[in-house]
C-alpha cells in the first residue's frame, strides 16, 4: 500500500507545495503557488533553535548550525535545525520534534508520507512524516568526511526522490541511490571529492556536481556514468561545484566556484555557454523558467538574469552575499542574502520583479539567510542563522 502511495505522489502535481529542495526533482526552483502581491511582512516566526547555545560547539569543531531550507507538504512545514527534525502547522505551531543522531545542513524531502534527511553522522534517515517515527536508516558515508571543509562549506546534499529511489550526495564523495521504501542501497557512484550538491533527476538521468569541480550525468537506474564536464578554470584557484543543477528543456544549468554559470546539453554533456561572474563564486542553484536563468553570487553581491544564450538581461545589486538559491513564483523572484563575513550581521529577503530586476521590497532579518526561500500558497518561508523560521506574506 505504501509503495502505491509513493508512486502516486511522484506523478501527481503538487500545487502550492514544495516537497523537496528546489521544489521537485529537476530543481528548477519554480513554485506552482499562485503569485500573490505579498507585502514583505512577517506573519509569524518559529524558534527552532537558539544559535547562541550552539556557538561554542561551532567554534570547537568548525561545523555550522542553523535551520535548513524547509519542505512544505499537505499544510505542514518540515525543517531541520541542528540535530532536531521539526514538523509545524501552517500557523507555526510545533506538531512534533524528533532528535536525530547528528546535525544536518540539508533540506528534507517529504514524499508519500515519508520524510528523508541525511545527517553528519553519515546516515540517511527515513521518518514517518505524520509522527516523526524512524522507519529506517541507511549508511551514506562516515562522519569524518562530513566535517566542514572551509568557512563557506555551508550545505549538505539534500535528498531528491524520483521513481521510487532516493538520490543523495555524501561527504565520502559518493552519489547514492537508495530504495525509498526499504532503505536498501541500489548503487553508488564515486566522485573525486565531497558532494554537497543535491542530485537533480530528469529523463532517466541523475545530474550532480562535486567539490572536485566536475558535473556528472549518471544513468538513474544503474549509476553508470554517461558524461562529465570539468569546470576547472585556468587562473582560478577554486572550482568546486557547490550548488545544484537545474534541468529544464534538455539543458543543465549549474554554477561553480570557478566563477561561471554553465548551460550544458543534458544528453551529451556538451557545453552550450558559460556566463562569467568576474571571479565571484556562483554557489547558489539557479532558478530557470522559459529559457531564462536567475542565480546569485558570493562576493559580487548580485543576482543575475540571463537569457537562453547566456546573455545578461539584468543585474540586481543585493544587500550582501547570496549563497541561498532564488525561488521564482509568478513574476517575482525571492532571494535570501547573508553577511558571511560577520556572524552577527543582518540578513535579508528580497522580492524582485523578474522583468526589470528591480526590488519590489526588501525585508531585513535579524541574521544571515543561508537557507533558500520556499514559496507555498500565499507565504514565503525562510530561515535565518539565529535559528528562526519566518513566514512572510
Amino acid at each position: 500500500m505504501r509503495s502505491t502511495i509513493l508512486a502516486l505522489a511522484l506523478v501527481l502535481p503538487l500545487p502550492a507545495q514544495s516537497p523537496m529542495f528546489r521544489g521537485d526533482a529537476i530543481h528548477a526552483g519554480v513554485s506552482t503557488a499562485p503569485s500573490q502581491p505579498l507585502k514583505g511582512q512577517i506573519a509569524w516566526s518559529f524558534e527552532a533553535m537558539r544559535w547562541e547555545l550552539y556557538q561554542s560547539l561551532e567554534n570547537m569543531d568548525g561545523g555550522n548550525v542553523w535551520p535548513t531550507t524547509p519542505a512544505v507538504v499537505d499544510s505542514r512545514i518540515y525543517l531541520c535545525a541542528g540535530p532536531f527534525f521539526y514538523a509545524l502547522d501552517q500557523a507555526g505551531k510545533q506538531i512534533y520534534r524528533k532528535q536525530l543522531g547528528g546535525r544536518s545542513l540539508a533540506s528534507p524531502a517529504v514524499v508519500g508520507g515519508i520524510a528523508y534527511l541525511p545527517t553528519e553522522e553519515g546516515l540517511l534517515y527515513a521518518l514517518n512524516a505524520q509522527d516523526g517515527r524512524i522507519l529506517w536508516t541507511c549508511a551514506i558515508g562516515g562522519s569524518s568526511w562530513l566535517k566542514q571543509l572551509d568557512n563557506w562549506d555551508v550545505y549538505h546534499s539534500s535528498p531528491a526522490v524520483s521513481g521510487g529511489l532516493v538520490y543523495v550526495g555524501s561527504g565520502d564523495g559518493r552519489i547514492y541511490a537508495i530504495d525509498a521504501i526499504s532503505g536498501k542501497q541500489k548503487w553508488h557512484f564515486q566522485t573525486g571529492h565531497v558532494v554537497r550538491a543535491t542530485p537533480a533527476v530528469a529523463q532517466g538521468r541523475v545530474f550532480c556536481g562535486s567539490f572536485d569541480g566536475k558535473v556528472y550525468a549518471l544513468d538513474a537506474a544503474s549509476g553508470r556514468k554517461l558524461w562529465e564536464l570539468n569546470t576547472t578554470t585556468k587562473g582560478m584557484p577554486w572550482h568546486s561545484v557547490q550548488g545544484s543543477c537545474a534541468v529544464v528543456d534538455d539543458v543543465v544549468y549549474v554554477g561553480s566556484r570557478s566563477g561561471f554559470l554553465y548551460a550544458i546539453e543534458a544528453a551529451t554533456g556538451q557545453l552550450r555557454w558559460q556566463e562569467s561572474h568576474e571571479g565571484s563564486w556562483v554557489p547558489s542553484s539557479p532558478a530557470v523558467r522559459d529559457g531564462q536563468a536567475y542565480v546569485g553570487q558570493s562576493d559580487g553581491n548580485q543576482i543575475v538574469a540571463v537569457d537562453a544564450k547566456g546573455k545578461r538581461l539584468w543585474v540586481h545589486k543585493t544587500p550582501s552575499e547570496t549563497f541561498a538559491s532564488p525561488t521564482l513564483a509568478g513574476e517575482v523572484l525571492y532571494v535570501g542574502c547573508n553577511d558571511n563575513y560577520n556572524l552577527k550581521g543582518k540578513g535579508s529577503l528580497c522580492a524582485l520583479d523578474i522583468k526589470t530586476g528591480k526590488a519590489l521590497w526588501t525585508l531585513e532579518l535579524p541574521s544571515s539567510v543561508w537557507s533558500s526561500p520556499v514559496v507555498a500558497g500565499d507565504t514565503v518561508y525562510v530561515c535565518d542563522a539565529n535559528g528562526k523560521l519566518f513566514a512572510v506574506r
